[in-house]
């Protein structure tokens, strides 16, 4: 088996650079940068009125999300054993690998400041091989490596977005397969993103549930269904 999970326009940035002399962010930026080499990620749960003020608002400050999705992944036998390979896209094109012999933290706090470290620095750890670095890399250009894939967009029911659409119980593939995520809470996919899913001829998308999910819990259960036909 071979799969490729590719969390795309995630919802983990640092603080823009326009908010970053706010008083609620600038003394905390300054000393972050100056004495532990990394700033601060973008978090609703802590910036939610700034965060307003922001182009695409409802799709930014959720670095949960790809924290508790990633959790669902990493720990899993199927990827332990190699077998998923799993690729963070962001709003901004950059994109992060995650490897198969690391595992994500599992204390939010410490996986916060460790990816504001790689967002700012674009690795870590600062010295010697890199465990995780960063790539600008568009989404398409990402998807260009794997040509022989089969790829499956895990797309929300009330999506507009006129793709062929299956049952993830009627999905057959042959040789290997990338299944694409959001990694956002709320919004549309972007434009750039839906024209190259469209044009790709690849590219299924399918349901999992008739209501929206969370992409950690479309995580858990397309590890289950990958987990089964791996039997």
């Amino acid at each position: 088996m071979s799969v490729k999970v590719v969390f795309f326009e995630s919802a983990l940035e640092l603080v823009p650079e326009s908010l970053r002399n706010h008083p609620q962010i600038r003394t905390k930026w300054k000393k972050n940068v100056k004495k532990k080499h990394r700033g601060i990620l973008l978090d609703g749960g802590i910036h939610r009125p700034l965060i307003d003020s922001l182009d695409q608002s409802k799709k930014r400050g959720r670095p949960d999300i790809i924290h508790h999705s990633l959790l669902n992944i990493v720990y899993s036998p199927l990827f332990r054993d190699q077998q998923i390979q799993v690729y963070i896209h962001t709003r901004d094109d950059l994109c992060i690998r995650i490897p198969s012999n690391w595992r994500v933290p599992v204390n939010y706090n410490r996986f916060c400041g460790l990816f504001s470290q790689l967002l700012l620095k674009k690795r870590v750890p600062l010295s010697g091989d890199p465990i995780l670095a960063i790539e600008h890399c568009s989404l398409a250009q990402l998807l260009a490596r794997f040509k022989e894939s089969e790829i499956y967009l895990c797309e929300e029911p009330t999506s507009t977005n006129k793709l062929i659409s299956r049952e993830l119980s009627d999905i057959r593939f042959s040789r290997s397969a990338i299944f694409l995520i959001g990694g956002y809470q709320h919004g549309e996919i972007s434009l750039n993103s839906l024209e190259m899913m469209k044009s790709n001829k690849n590219l299924i998308s399918i349901h999992l549930y008739k209501e929206i999910m969370p992409a950690w819990v479309i995580v858990a259960k397309l590890i289950t269904w990958l987990e089964s036909r791996n039997q």
